[in-house]
């Protein structure tokens, strides 16, 4: 679960075995009575986290309808998107998915784990949500020589910082095109925040789109968490009009998409599985932020994109 297991805190070794089938694809009623108690214990401590009631998930990730959804790193689609995933089931392309960026002393210290539990951690919140990830295994800019202390760009709705990693862009391209063909439908990050690796993944989407490669209609950005919790999503839409309506692709418009009780609450245990780069109290702003979207709706919570016409 990404974080160090030590005293108190570790299962006894005769339960190794139960905490194995607590692998987050099962609900608490799907264990036998007698160990309900334990499990539950172990997921106040935040050991463990649990599917959604048995017969409640989503459709499966591999449904027609369902959205794929391009992830710069692993988290941030369901960050963004989790209510929606626990409805409707996805796949995620994790594009910068070897990375080892941490605030956490014990596991900056230990990039090699850090780059498997991070990983471990996806798959844990996937399964909760119903996602299936392709991991495309791209460098996280933190870990690449030329970003490593500079991986925010001056502006979230500018393309030019594609122009210094040619060939990276290029490869990334080249990788979704590939795998977001025939897509029903594709969700990219909007670019809140400036992260250059989340810029890269809108940008290789937008010249997609542009050249003819990506039906625009099927396509739709999210607005990025945890960064718009601190920067404007409207801003970046507002910005990044000029450019969409440059290349035929029209003016984004916004959209909410409702989260439900019980999206709602498979979004959180799934976002408890990240332990290593994602702090609890953002996980509570992040669902502050999707109640007060859908303050006006008759919905208990929402999630934001904008579509781009066709």
């Amino acid at each position: 679960m990404g974080r160090e297991v030590s005293g108190g805190d570790r299962p006894p070794d005769g339960d190794a075995d139960l905490l194995a089938r607590c692998d987050g694809s099962r609900p608490l009623g799907g264990f036998p009575a007698a160990e309900r108690e334990t499990v539950e214990r172990w997921r106040r401590e935040g050991l463990v986290v649990l599917a959604p009631a048995a017969g409640a998930g989503p459709a499966a990730p591999d449904a027609p309808d369902a959205p794929v959804i391009v992830s710069p790193h692993p988290d941030d689609a369901a960050l963004a998107l989790g209510g929606t995933v626990a409805r409707q089931g996805a796949r995620f392309l994790d594009v910068f998915s070897v990375e080892t960026w941490t605030k956490e002393p014990y596991y900056a210290d230990r990039p090699e784990l850090t780059r498997r539990l991070l990983l471990d951690e996806e798959a844990v919140a996937a399964r909760v949500l119903g996602a299936r990830v392709e991991l495309l295994g791209f460098v996280d800019a933190a870990d690449r020589d030329l970003r490593r202390d500079a991986f925010f760009a001056a502006t979230a709705w500018s393309g030019g910082f594609a122009q210094e990693e040619p060939e990276l862009f290029g490869a990334v391209t080249d990788r979704l095109a590939a795998l977001l063909d025939g897509a029903a439908e594709v969700y990219a990050p909007l670019g809140v925040g400036g992260h250059v690796d989340h810029l890269a993944c809108r940008e290789a989407v937008l010249a997609l789109a542009r050249d003819g490669r990506l039906d625009g209609a099927r396509v739709a950005f999210y607005e990025d968490q945890p960064y718009s919790l601190f920067s404007s999503a409207e801003e970046t839409a507002r910005r990044l009009a000029p450019r969409l309506a440059a290349a035929g692709l029209g003016e984004p418009s916004p959209e909410l998409r409702p989260v439900d009780d019980l999206a709602a609450l498979t979004k959180r245990e799934a976002l408890r599985a990240y332990r290593i780069q994602v702090r609890q109290g953002i996980i509570r702003r992040i669902g502050r932020h999707g109640t007060h979207l859908a303050e006006k709706s008759d919905h208990p919570a929402a999630e934001r994109i904008w579509r781009i016409p066709g």
